[in-house]
């Protein structure tokens, strides 16, 4: 089965788009960047990926009188490498530009300080900010949906958004009053902000999956086996993203291999419910 989209667009030697940026940038090598052209901008795979990674686990924040802090963190090392070839690739910038630190052995965090990336990024498609501000107040945030669903990248731009935070659950529910188990099966993405919420479902929608929009949780659920099957086929995970702590049954798992077992579970559902996985921890 086709697990989701090629992983070819998340790939730093991927040249299938042409660059959104002008040809004086293209030509510019490690140096600071110049000549900006919004009216050249084009949803290339690389700049689709770097804004989900955005608006997901990175961000963009002052830094001093005029310039930005473009970050991304994550626990996962593929997910920086990602971040970073994004940048890369996009802006024509040494690798080295871009600061890697660790914390606590295992969350990476990437930045990058530059005026010219910063207000690129905010001009083009305003702030990053999911999470609310200290009054209770959301920030005034908005994926590019139109121009996503115009473009036929939808699918690349859920694909990175639903690997950073999102996962499969996937574990043996029990009712110990009845006496029952079954298999509770569905993918979610977390996202704290409601507009957003309402983004992705119609990114989902767009592409022919129906999910739920679950206030009191914050996430955004897929749980239908027909969308489930549509998911895996049309979106999936990127390569190489795995389960974290978050995950009771399935750390360190890839999320795409969980998402098969999900699927197999559904032709031989009684091979899972034995499973002594599910009794683990």
């Amino acid at each position: 089965m086709n697990m989701g989209i090629s992983n070819k667009a998340f790939s730093a030697d991927n040249q299938q788009e042409t660059s959104f940026v002008s040809s004086n940038l293209i030509n510019h090598k490690w140096g600071i960047l110049r000549d900006y052209t919004p009216d050249t901008v084009k949803l290339s795979n690389e700049l689709v990926i770097l804004i989900a990674l955005l608006y997901t686990d990175g961000g963009i924040s002052k830094h001093r009188l005029s310039s930005w802090r473009i970050f991304f963190a994550n626990s996962c090392e593929e997910a920086i490498v990602l971040f970073r070839n994004c940048l890369v690739k996009l802006f024509k910038i040494s690798p080295s530009r871009i600061k890697v630190r660790t914390k606590f052995g295992r969350y990476h965090f990437a930045v990058l300080t530059s005026k010219e990336v910063g207000n690129y990024l905010i001009k083009t498609f305003g702030h990053f900010r999911t999470l609310k501000f200290k009054d209770g107040q959301h920030p005034l945030v908005s994926i590019p949906v139109k121009a996503l669903i115009e473009c036929g990248k939808a699918d690349i731009f859920l694909k990175t958004a639903f690997s950073m935070d999102g996962g499969v659950k996937f574990y043996l529910a029990r009712n110990k009053k009845l006496g029952t188990k079954w298999l509770e099966r569905n993918v979610s993405l977390a996202c704290h902000h409601p507009v957003l919420r309402n983004q992705y479902q119609e990114l989902l929608q767009s592409i022919g999956i129906e999910s739920k929009n679950i206030e009191k949780d914050k996430i955004i659920k897929v749980r239908r086996r027909e969308d489930l099957e549509k998911f895996a086929v049309k979106v999936g995970f990127i390569k190489g993203i795995r389960t974290t702590k978050h995950s009771k049954f399935w750390i360190g798992v890839e999320k795409n291999d969980v998402l098969k077992m999900v699927l197999d579970s559904y032709k031989n559902p009684s091979k899972y419910i034995s499973s002594t996985q599910f009794n683990l921890r």
